[in-house]
């Protein structure tokens, strides 16, 4: 079953809460008491942000008859800074994917490579040359996914300083775009 890779919208929020919720902060231990508080939060960050639709920023779905099973991220911005780094550094502002997610029941499916397909051919839209995301060093199926694709590992680090959990920068070089390709 094919999905449909579409640009979100802010009716779509409420469907995106739950994919990413799901995804990244599953309902099981204490995590149960808290979901109906990240559902709300998720929400409502979304409806904002598909609201305004900021230029460079695109909110990625995939449709399966009508139900959102994946979502994924994509804009022009800095790269993330951890939480104890001071924020009045400059960093240099880049074509980032986050937030990228599939339901678990419909996973292994194509799903992922076709949002990151679709993030691919927007950075190339927006004339850039690469697009870099984040991925816990530990999720082999992740990984497998984005070296299958074309990422390389461009940095390593941990999630906090000296101890915690090691993250990698993953960089893909994207073809040139040609007029007439877009």
């Amino acid at each position: 079953m094919d999905s449909l890779i579409r640009s979100a919208r802010s009716a779509d929020a409420e469907q995106i809460a739950c994919v990413l919720a799901e995804c990244f902060h599953p309902a099981s231990g204490l995590g149960s008491l808290l979901q109906p508080w990240i559902l709300a939060s998720l929400h409502n960050e979304l409806e904002r942000r598909l609201a305004r639709q900021p230029a460079y920023h695109s909110c990625l779905i995939a449709l399966i008859d009508d139900t959102v099973v994946g979502t994924v991220e994509v804009a022009v911005r800095p790269l993330p800074e951890p939480w104890w780094l001071p924020s009045f550094i400059h960093r240099d502002r880049l074509v980032y994917v986050s937030n990228l997610a599939v339901r678990p029941s419909w996973r292994r499916r194509g799903i992922a490579r076709d949002l990151l397909a679709e993030s691919e051919r927007t950075a190339q839209h927006w004339h850039q040359a690469d697009i870099r995301l984040h991925v816990m060093a530990d999720n082999a199926g992740a990984l497998q996914l984005y070296r299958s694709l074309g990422y390389t590992i461009e940095n390593s680090e941990r999630e906090f300083p000296l101890i915690g959990a090691r993250k990698h920068l993953l960089c893909k070089n994207l073809p040139a775009v040609v007029c007439g390709d877009a």
